[in-house]
């Protein structure tokens, strides 16, 4: 995308300042240039933030995504609107799957999976991933403030609470607490008939109300940072919930009964009639969140904010609705529809306003691309891109395939395969991907396709600087011994012959 050897004013001021850029560039005539940009950049007021995270919205459900799967049952019209203005993504993938790990890697950059620094918290799931922010990683919000960013952030996520957190997070009410917490469903599940009682609200709902009423407060003190977090407090507590109204080949081969457990399966009987009462309900959810999300954007173009403010929204996971007669948890299914959430930028500027990037876009990339707009290094322990690089006309490092994980349970894929497996037992099963105009038809015959398979293993594996994890008796995930260093290059410096076949592999 554009021009290689472009460098921007932002390009010159990022990582390392002005001086970085004119070692690249060379040459007495552009150090006065190199000088006037700094310069006007320093002139240029940081825009507000609004960061919106939806809860459990999947991108075949939003009109904007017609071009990618055309099937979709909601009216979004809200979204759509705001996709029209915005840079949007057409496959983004939450880093992790649960509303804790994702949010984890949206707090810090780092990437939740593979899990390495899990210990079992009180009163959470004995899940790997599930767990709070720990003190040593760096922390957005926290970054903003210090950066003298007005900073609020609305969550009702119970892991963000102490010290730490409070002077920038709000409550839409009071909490539950862990012990002896009741769990509630979500509406569009209630016709599995699962042991559970209904949800009073809606989390987005509460949390973009809330959001509206912000905006007269922050007007006056810009710039801000908005983040309206939409957590369901249940997911703190409680073990992603599946409903089980058939058994596939995964599950037969992958996952073992006496194997690390990381849903709440619940078995039921759900035939073709379920299936659509679900997706309807699903569909009115939708909705409903589009309508509280328009709320929001006519606030922030009312209040004259639109021109100064950047927007982003994301979701923090898709579910399963029927395939492969999975709802909810969309652990073990071999469709990337399930995984796949809209996320769309919105630029004050509208640049790229109305286009899509195919690049491999993950939940862990936000931090580094907010901090970029307020002209904040990223600290080094941040694994995520900065997004503002397509916006000043240069392209983002490859990354040739999506990866999501819950537990030991990996799914890595791209346009024309999917694979899942278990990481921990090395088991892994490969899949072509599904007609994209058809999510019902379903090609589950594995591929028997080696060199594809480990081309996808090893990145499933080391993508996020790892190497296969190991277990203990509790199911944490132990740091990965190093590679001795004969193995990796050799006495003339060069890799030796197992490494450079590694590398043709990735």
């Amino acid at each position: 995308m554009g021009d290689q050897r472009r460098i921007s004013r932002r390009a010159l001021l990022r990582g390392g300042g002005a001086s970085a850029g004119l070692a690249a560039l060379g040459g007495a005539g552009l150090l006065s240039a190199a000088a006037n940009a700094q310069a006007q950049e320093g002139e240029r007021r940081r825009p507000n933030v609004v960061l919106v995270v939806l809860s459990g919205v999947r991108a075949d459900y939003v009109g904007a995504y017609d071009d990618v799967f055309d099937d979709r049952d909601a009216k979004t019209p809200n979204l759509d609107k705001l996709s029209d203005q915005s840079l949007r993504w057409r496959y983004a993938t939450p880093d992790g799957l649960g509303a804790v790990p994702m949010r984890r890697g949206l707090l810090t950059g780092m990437r939740s999976y593979p899990f390495r620094d899990w210990r079992r918290t009180a009163g959470m799931p004995a899940v790997p991933g599930f767990n709070k922010v720990y003190d040593f990683q760096p922390l957005l919000p926290e970054l903003a403030a210090a950066a003298g960013i007005r900073t609020v952030y609305v969550t009702d996520n119970p892991t963000l609470d102490g010290p730490r957190f409070r002077p920038f997070v709000r409550r839409t009410g009071r909490l539950p607490l862990s012990s002896g917490f009741q769990p509630t469903e979500r509406d569009y599940l209630l016709p599995l008939g699962g042991p559970v009682q209904r949800r009073r609200e809606e989390p987005t709902t509460k949390t973009l109300r809330a959001g509206v009423r912000l905006i007269d407060e922050l007007k006056g003190r810009q710039p801000f940072f908005l983040a309206l977090d939409a957590f369901d407090p249940a997911d703190a507590f409680t073990m992603p919930r599946q409903y089980r109204a058939g058994v596939g080949p995964l599950h037969d081969d992958v996952s073992l009964p006496k194997d690390h457990v990381y849903t709440d399966s619940i078995k039921v009987e759900a035939g073709d009639a379920v299936k659509r009462e679900v997706r309807s309900r699903y569909a009115a959810e939708v909705e409903a969140i589009d309508k509280e999300l328009g709320r929001l954007l006519d606030k922030i173009d009312d209040a004259g904010l639109a021109d100064d403010t950047v927007v982003m929204v994301v979701s923090d996971g898709g579910v399963a609705l029927g395939e492969q007669g999975v709802y909810g948890s969309p652990v073990g299914v071999w469709h990337r529809r399930a995984y796949h959430v809209p996320f769309m930028l919105r630029d004050p500027e509208r640049r790229w306003a109305g286009d899509t990037s195919s690049w491999f876009v993950s939940t862990h990339d936000i931090p580094t691309t907010l901090l970029a707009f307020w002209g904040i290094v990223a600290p080094g322990k941040m694994q995520g891109e900065d997004l503002t690089t397509l916006l000043e006309e240069f392209d983002l490092p490859p990354r040739p395939y999506y990866t999501t994980a819950i537990d030991t349970h990996v799914v890595v894929g791209d346009r024309h395969f999917l694979l899942i497996g278990r990481a921990d037992q090395d088991r892994w099963r490969l899949y072509e991907a599904e007609d994209e105009d058809d999510p019902d038809d379903l090609r589950t015959e594995t591929v028997k396709s080696p060199t594809v398979l480990e081309r996808l293993r090893r990145y499933a594996l080391t993508a996020a600087g790892g190497t296969l994890p190991q277990f203990d008796d509790f199911s944490a995930i132990q740091p990965r011994e190093p590679d001795p260093p004969d193995k990796r290059v050799a006495d003339d410096g060069t890799l030796d012959e197992d490494e450079a076949r590694a590398n043709e592999l990735r």
